[in-house]
């Protein structure tokens, strides 16, 4: 059975600094150790899911880390943005840090547990924890609803730009890799087969490096050369099918073999399309990556980043720099589809709109639209795309609504503070589930960072 906390006071071995940058340091997290401690419900909603998925010992021997320990140090590592290693080793030579988790003399928590822990709170579990500290602020006064500012960002996932022949070449890779391995476990359901992987590395090498040609001649052997490579990558995924049809259902390298089949077929399949058949196929029906198969492609128009792959993130921002609300998008939605979503949580929040609120153009829809919101709200400040009558470039010139407008530009701040800081300028998180769970953790950090500094 695992603990939700050690009440038993840790000994505190940290030596005394006369540096200001070390005690500015300390006491942040100091703060932020109190306001853990003042909202135990947020340690209780996280303790839920660790005691319930993460692993323990089957003899009923009680778990050696407490879920305070664990959410602790997931703290840390959002606020320090660094990596599953790098966190256990800081926190292991920190004496500091070691009283901040609640490790006292005891050994620190390897990297490889500290991983299957993120992996088992859910994204559920984050946005119930964001919205308890949003209470919290509330109810202490650290925060106000009277203004609120929104944007969208996009969130990258860790992935290759994915061409056609890179994605074939991960799909035989990934088969080859999985067949191997069964190969070795199991002769008995075994066939004799042999993998070319440097030659079919190869192929895709060439489609690469002479994709750019205009030459026709280079074009038809490219050309030539997607036959031969779309050959390799259905022998081994005929190979794949026929090894799941005979090796035990419970085996975890033929669920492995069951999750990317289906992925490597699509990649064929749109390959055959896109090359053969010369089909323009839409973005939302192309698959990115066999890795993180949930991404999406992002044109936002960007001067230096026209393409992107991930997500769209929202965040809602409020006067005090507390983020109260995030959205997480599988799906794109237009910007102007979230402004009643975003009005909608944050009157749920604070039992009324906002007196000011203020958008980029992307959440622009008509005027229609903003006199609707006008009737609840004192101060709509979200510029018109396009061209402006006189009545409309007279309202963007108001003294209201300019200063709405240098309040909105904070939230970009934020955003390059949470990429920046909180490890959100790419996910190096694996899966959809977890990719959301960073989110939810990155803003929760931000969120005790802000409430320390107030």
């Amino acid at each position: 059975m695992r603990l939700r906390r050690n009440e038993q006071t840790t000994i505190d071995f940290t030596q005394p600094t006369e540096l200001k940058v070390v005690r500015q340091y300390r006491e942040k997290y100091e703060k932020i150790g109190r306001t853990l401690d003042e909202n135990p419900q947020v340690l209780t909603v996280v303790h839920r899911d660790l005691a319930r998925y993460l692993s323990e010992s089957k003899n009923g021997r009680k778990s050696t880390y407490t879920s305070e320990q664990v959410f602790r140090s997931l703290i840390v590592m959002f606020i320090e943005g660094l990596s599953y290693r790098d966190v256990v080793v800081q926190i292991e030579n920190s004496e500091f840090l070691r009283k901040f988790v609640g490790l006292g003399v005891g050994s620190m928590m390897d990297f490889t547990f500290l991983s299957r822990a993120f992996g088992v709170i859910r994204e559920e579990t984050w946005k119930r924890v964001n919205h308890l500290l949003a209470e919290y602020g509330k109810a202490e006064e650290k925060m106000t609803g009277e203004k609120l500012r929104v944007d969208t960002t996009a969130y990258e996932t860790n992935i290759h730009y994915p061409t056609d022949a890179s994605l074939l070449w991960d799909g035989f890779q990934t088969l080859a890799r999985l067949l191997r391995r069964l190969k070795q476990e199991h002769p008995e359901f075994s066939g004799r087969y042999r993998f070319h992987n440097k030659k079919v590395k190869n192929l895709m090498l060439f489609i690469t490096r002479n994709g750019m040609s205009k030459k026709k001649s280079v074009q038809r052997r490219i050309k030539t050369t997607y036959g031969r490579l779309l050959e390799q990558v259905e022998r081994v995924l005929s190979i794949a099918r026929k090894v799941c049809g005979v090796v035990p259902w419970d085996d975890p390298t033929r669920g492995e073999l069951e999750h990317y089949i289906p992925l490597v077929e699509c990649v064929v399949d749109q390959t055959i399309r896109r090359v053969f058949e010369d089909e323009k196929l839409p973005a939302n029906e192309k698959l990115y990556s066999i890795f993180e198969e949930h991404t999406e492609l992002l044109i936002r128009g960007k001067a230096r980043k026209e393409i992107e792959f991930g997500h769209m993130v929202l965040i809602g921002q409020t006067k005090e720099k507390f983020i109260t609300q995030y959205q997480v998008m599988g799906e794109r939605v237009a910007d102007k589809d979230l402004v009643d979503e975003v009005l909608a949580r944050h009157k749920r929040l604070f039992g009324k709109p906002p007196r000011v609120f203020t958008a980029d153009k992307g959440f622009y829809e008509s005027m229609k639209k903003i006199r609707e919101i006008e009737e609840e709200i004192e101060t709509v400040s979200i510029c018109k795309k396009g061209r402006r009558s006189k009545e409309e470039a007279e309202r963007e010139h108001g003294r209201a609504f300019q200063a709405a407008q240098r309040f909105r530009a904070g939230v970009e701040g934020t955003i390059s503070v949470l990429k920046r800081v909180f490890k959100l300028l790419r996910c190096l998180f694996k899966g959809f589930k977890n990719y959301a769970s960073s989110v939810g953790c990155a803003v929760f950090c931000h969120n005790l960072v802000i409430l320390a500094r107030t």
